[in-house]
């Protein structure tokens, strides 16, 4: 979906910058929230800018549920257009848009060996081969909002952009959940039972992404 975005906004972007004046078409390099990136933009008027770009992300973070030690891995990768309007005609403006999301979070949890009882605990190698594993996505189309400041408005030469917005990408759904262990004890009927309301616990933890706050600087050059 990403391929077809960039296309698609490559065809309507052509013949306005075939016709562009100087400055009016602008490439740059960005880093921020949403990792590294590039882009291209256009400026329409005055008061109007189109851009558009990828962007790469890749961390992980560890987290505890209940007995469980899960490491979340997301991986974001996107594509955005974004519309730019300077309603005083100068760098300040408000931006509105659209992301295509093929955002990701790879699951991958242990039960945690301080929690077993001392008898138990010799066995915890043992308990070490069993992993809740499962992956979260977001929305595939995620609206953006914010506001911004690109300087260099008139003319060839350097300058930069400062993105702060939300990008609103809705709940995480849990697809995929299920209990890699050598022993098939995740085919169990009561395992599948717990793993349904630990799919609930993995969302709870990462609903705060579902409005995912933008903060981004692009370096460009227009010409």
């Amino acid at each position: 979906m990403n391929k077809l975005v960039l296309l698609l906004s490559g065809l309507l972007l052509t013949p306005a910058v075939a016709c562009a004046d100087p400055g009016d078409v602008s490439i740059g390099v960005k880093g921020g929230t949403l990792g590294v990136g590039v882009e291209a933009g256009l400026k329409m008027s005055d008061y109007l800018a189109l851009r558009g770009g990828v962007n790469y992300l890749r961390f992980d973070f560890d987290t505890t549920i209940h007995k469980i030690d899960y490491n979340f891995e997301p991986t974001f990768f996107n594509a955005d257009l974004l519309l730019d309007f300077h309603p005083f005609a100068n760098p300040f403006r408000i931006t509105g848009g659209l992301y295509i999301n093929n955002n990701e979070v790879d699951v991958d949890g242990v039960y945690r060996q301080d929690l077993l009882p001392q008898d138990y605990r010799q066995y915890g190698y043992l308990i070490d081969q069993a992993h809740v594993k499962g992956t979260v996505s977001y929305n595939s189309l995620a609206p953006y909002l914010g506001i911004g400041w690109s300087s260099n408005q008139h003319g060839p030469g350097w300058g930069f952009n400062v993105d702060l917005g939300v990008v609103f990408q809705g709940s995480p759904e849990v697809s995929d959940l299920y209990l890699d262990d050598p022993w098939g004890l995740g085919q169990r009927d009561e395992v599948k039972t717990w793993l349904a309301g630990e799919r609930q616990e993995i969302v709870d933890e990462l609903d705060k992404y579902e409005y995912y706050p933008v903060a981004s600087l692009t370096i460009k050059y227009s010409f």
